[in-house]
């Protein structure tokens, strides 16, 4: 292996070290092949291909390097990509008067009071039954189990991390059962009765769409809770040392909530926001359209309204709701989420010492 940093400028040189991190990636040494990323950045930090090395790199090694720097990084890229696009939209806006001659109105549908969408309680009982019985499994092996617990494995399915035996060591992960399932739990009881999206151009045929955007949607979260859930059992069971795999084996735990994430994703393309792409009357011209709403979006994403009484709203970029941070109950139900995140962590960090 050369040692001579400067040497990298020359092609060949730079062509060898590239096969050489290739090599070590597929040898599944990660940090060898991070350093020798390092000697390439070294000669040229705008290099492509030993960035995306890299990033491989720190992905299989699992190195918190991953979440400190390359992914803040990458998420400071696409919010900068969205601001500048939404920027270059709203001067097309109103530079060419997207609604001069049209009439800006707010639509309400008293019926959502009256005969308001039922919250499914049914499929709300997987994910508890996974969660419960978790819960009694560990308390079952808790006694057997040793006076360190393995909470971190390698890629061979080795373990790498230890803990203390402890009652949060060892039921960590039903702590994050029972936060997920109480998160997206109470998050669907305030959503259901916030007020819907209504189009003031379509009215009634708005709210029918969202109806059955919000039955379809809603279940799909709580399978996403559910799989979620297995997956947490299954690191939990790995924990309690029930079954140990390796290789390829080991990524099993993740299997479930990859698979409810792309149902999640399914869905979301299927119906839109709000039921948008689901079938309704033929298109028809309208005089009157949504009022234009652009001053209560700060940044085209965070929603502040103090004169709207709801707690949640639609997005108005992807699918899904956002708290309205005009409402201070909207504050509370934002600040609670991240307390809860940030004392979870911290809980975390001092046990795992």
């Amino acid at each position: 292996m050369c040692n001579d940093v400067s040497l990298t400028t020359d092609q060949p040189t730079r062509r060898a070290l590239l096969a050489e991190a290739v090599a070590a990636l597929e040898a599944r040494d990660f940090s060898g092949a991070d350093a020798v990323c390092d000697r390439l950045l070294a000669a040229d930090s705008a290099d492509v291909e030993a960035l995306l090395l890299r990033g491989l790199a720190l992905a299989g090694s699992g190195s918190p390097r991953l979440t400190v720097v390359v992914l803040p990084a990458e998420l400071a890229a696409g919010l900068g990509c969205f601001w500048v696009a939404r920027e270059r939209i709203t001067a097309v806006k109103n530079a060419e008067g997207w609604f001069a001659g049209l009439r800006q109105a707010v639509a309400a549908d008293t019926s959502w009071r009256t005969e308001p969408l039922r919250f499914p309680v049914a499929w709300l009982m997987p994910p508890v039954a996974v969660l419960v019985a978790t819960a009694v499994i560990g308390a079952a092996r808790y006694p057997d189990l040793p006076s360190r617990l393995a909470v971190g494995f390698a890629a061979s399915g080795a373990p790498d991390r230890w803990v203390r035996k402890s009652a949060w060591g060892a039921f960590s992960k039903v702590a994050g059962q029972l936060w997920v399932t109480s998160l997206w739990t109470g998050l669907l009881l305030i959503i259901y009765r916030s007020r819907p999206d209504t189009d003031a151009s379509e009215g009634a045929d708005s709210t029918r769409r969202y109806r059955r955007f919000l039955a379809t949607y809603s279940r799909a979260l709580l399978v996403l809770v559910t799989l979620v859930n297995v997956s947490l059992m299954l690191a939990a069971l790995r924990d309690w040392q029930a079954y140990r795999l390796s290789g390829i084996g080991a990524a099993l735990p993740v299997l479930p909530a990859a698979a409810g994430l792309l149902v999640l994703v399914a869905v979301a393309v299927r119906t839109g926001q709000a039921g948008s792409r689901l079938p309704g009357p033929a298109d028809r011209r309208s005089p009157v359209v949504n009022r234009d709403d652009d001053r209560f979006w700060k940044g085209g994403l965070i929603y502040i309204n103090r004169d709207d009484p709801a707690i949640m709203v639609g997005n108005r970029f992807g699918v899904g709701w956002t708290p309205n941070l005009g409402n201070p109950k909207g504050c509370l139900l934002y600040g609670g989420i991240l307390v809860a995140i940030i004392a979870l962590a911290v809980v975390r960090a001092v046990i795992g010492t």
